[in-house]
């Protein structure tokens, strides 16, 4: 009678359906939850599979990446090897334009010091067809040496002094020397020197001074010379004499 009397209270009933209603949401939520854990596991299993191929592509994509690198490794020490190759031809070629510039300087030096032997060699040869001449002059027409005083006067042809000195010669004429022309010789006549003897036994010392006093262009004359040429045409050494000028006029 008691027990009928609680189903038939409307609390209990009430209580029953509340926990028929709780047990259902439970029994619905653990259905509901599997359900759920079974999509997010197979989810997962997706996620897991994707990721799988993710790094597999990761793996190759770090294996073409090693390549590069070490393919731009290579590359990178075949331009250095390039750069170095290029430096060294350039100092090569610049070591060779220095050596032909140097080449070029000698041969011009050579040519320049040849040229100079060539010269050389055409004045002494030029000499040599003089000192020819004179001996063939010389022996055509037989001329005796004579002893030469220093009081008596050398009897001299001056048309064959002048034919061989290559100039119109006259007796102590002061313009035969090499250096003095016909002011010059006014001056030395204004110092008491007016013949060739007189000349040779000048002092260079005297010579310099008159010259510098004069000043103009007579200071810069050289008179080293003069009085060898001027005993020389006293003592009738013609040929010596123009040998002689003909050294210094390749001096000059």
């Amino acid at each position: 009678m008691v027990l009928l009397n609680i189903f038939n209270n409307e609390t209990f009933l009430l209580a029953a359906e509340t926990l028929i209603i709780v047990i259902g949401s439970m029994l619905l939520g653990i259905l509901l939850c599997y359900l759920n854990s079974w999509g997010l596991k197979r989810k997962f299993m997706e996620y897991d599979k994707a990721l799988e191929e993710e790094r597999k592509r990761t793996a190759d994509v770090v294996q073409k990446l090693s390549e590069v690198l070490k393919s731009k490794s290579t590359l990178e020490e075949e331009i250095e090897f390039g750069r170095r190759k290029i430096s060294e031809q350039a100092r090569t070629i610049y070591d060779q334009q220095i050596k032909s510039r140097e080449q070029e300087v000698e041969n011009t030096n050579q040519k320049t010091a040849f040229d100079q032997l060539n010269a050389t060699i055409d004045a002494y040869q030029q000499r040599i067809n003089i000192i020819q001449q004179d001996l063939e002059k010389s022996k055509i027409t037989k001329v005796k040496t004579r002893k030469i005083s220093q009081k008596a006067p050398v009897i001299v042809s001056y048309e064959h002094v002048s034919k061989l000195l290559g100039k119109q010669v006259a007796e102590n004429d002061l313009t035969l020397i090499l250096g003095i022309g016909p002011k010059t010789a006014e001056l030395l006549k204004s110092h008491g020197v007016d013949t060739w003897e007189k000349l040779s036994v000048t002092p260079l010392l005297n010579l310099s001074k008159w010259l510098l006093a004069a000043g103009g262009i007579y200071k810069n004359q050289d008179p080293t010379s003069w009085a060898k040429q001027a005993k020389m045409a006293t003592q009738g050494e013609w040929r010596k004499l123009r040998i002689f000028q003909e050294t210094l006029r390749g001096k000059a």
